[in-house]
């Protein structure tokens, strides 16, 4: 699995901008300067323990690439994860869920951000109408409630009603 720089392709989801990383035939990342930069999912997030997992061979491409650092975009939620590669290796935990040698490294050991660009809605801003209805329609709500009516404090002291205390006196 080494690492290549086309940049040529018509199949591809992004512009290429560094050393691409392949995880078989497979495009999963990129290096651009010293991070190993790629999108992922919010299904992709591993549930229990709450973590983001790498493949261990595209982790060692991308190392060898000149990659210091692991940046991952959640394109679902905008949220950008930052970690050190050797924080990675130095805490995380190796595991195989049948998608090969994998390693974790739990949520609370990222940096988190927002991608400023991320919009949190795809879909455009609903027409409103001229409101149909006016002063004259509105009716005023009826509330039941089932509060104590006529309940007296017994007067104390100045014939002042006693402040009821919500955490002790």
């Amino acid at each position: 699995m080494q690492p290549d720089n086309n940049t040529k392709s018509n199949h591809r989801k992004h512009i290429i901008l560094g050393t691409v990383i392949k995880v078989g035939k497979r495009t999963v990342g990129q290096v651009i300067g010293n991070g190993y930069v790629k999108d992922i999912e919010t299904g992709h997030l591993l549930q229990f323990p709450p973590a983001i997992a790498n493949d261990i061979q595209a982790l060692h491409d991308a190392e060898r690439a000149g990659a210091e650092y692991c940046v991952f975009t959640n394109t679902d939620t905008g949220i950008i994860y930052r970690a050190a590669i050797s924080k990675i290796w130095d805490l995380g935990q190796q595991f195989n869920r049948g998608w090969g040698d994998q390693i974790y490294l739990t949520l609370n050991h990222w940096t988190q951000s927002r991608d400023p660009q991320f919009m949190t809605s795809h879909t455009e801003a609903p027409e409103y109408g001229d409101p149909t209805t006016s002063d004259d329609d509105v009716k005023p709500m009826q509330i039941e409630s089932r509060a104590a009516v006529g309940v007296k404090f017994k007067a104390t002291g100045k014939k002042t009603p006693k402040q009821l205390h919500l955490f002790g006196e």
